[in-house]
């Protein structure tokens, strides 16, 4: 399992040019976490309680969607008016399957009910931009080329958001019908943690 701390997010904010910040608590205090856990394989990252901004729409405008300056976001217009796009990350330790999981390949949306039994859940579609992003500043290498993963947010017209295809040309952010099915398309499962602890 791979752990970026809050030291290690606070430099690929640098590496990006971001403007988010951990306060000097969190950069002492999100450097651990108790989960420990190598199946499934999971990727851990820490994100800043001034969390204000850390949102996609946000985030496109801030990284663009030239695909010779990676990483950036496929130009896709059609979320630009839409709710998720303005969900800012909640703060804490985030954990996600990097990868989607071989058995929710080619399965409905309502498919993520069965992975709770593994103790996960659908990730949010921020969330698994930051993964993506946060991956490459700090290895150079992009996660999820070929495949996309449903999350969590409704968009409009009764739509569940996707995101992936990472490769050249910046990221897809996409939505589909519940009832879609996909080659291509599986869950990235995000590890369950209770409100009230931040970390598990």
């Amino acid at each position: 399992m791979l752990v970026l701390d809050a030291q290690r997010v606070q430099r690929a904010f640098h590496r990006l040019h971001l403007p988010f910040t951990f306060s000097e608590q969190e950069l002492e205090t999100l450097t651990t976490t108790n989960v420990v856990l190598t199946d499934p394989v999971l990727l851990g990252f820490a994100t800043p309680r001034l969390n204000d901004g850390i949102n996609i729409l946000n985030l496109r405008s801030l990284l663009g969607v030239e695909s010779s300056r990676p990483p950036s976001f496929f130009d896709h217009p059609w979320y630009l008016d839409e709710a998720f796009g303005r969900t800012d990350c909640p703060p804490g330790w985030h954990f996600i399957q990097p990868d989607v999981d071989s058995d929710s390949i080619g399965q409905p949306h309502n498919y993520s009910y069965s992975l709770i039994s593994k103790g996960l859940t659908l990730p949010t579609a921020i969330e698994v931009v930051l993964m993506l992003f946060l991956y490459f500043a700090e290895t150079g290498k992009q996660l999820l080329t070929k495949k996309h993963t449903w999350c969590r947010d409704e968009a409009s017209l009764n739509r569940f958001v996707t995101v992936g295809a990472f490769g050249r040309n910046g990221v897809f952010v996409s939505s589909h019908p519940g009832s879609y099915t996909s080659r291509g398309l599986g869950i990235c499962g995000k590890l369950m943690v209770s409100p009230d602890e931040p970390f598990r």
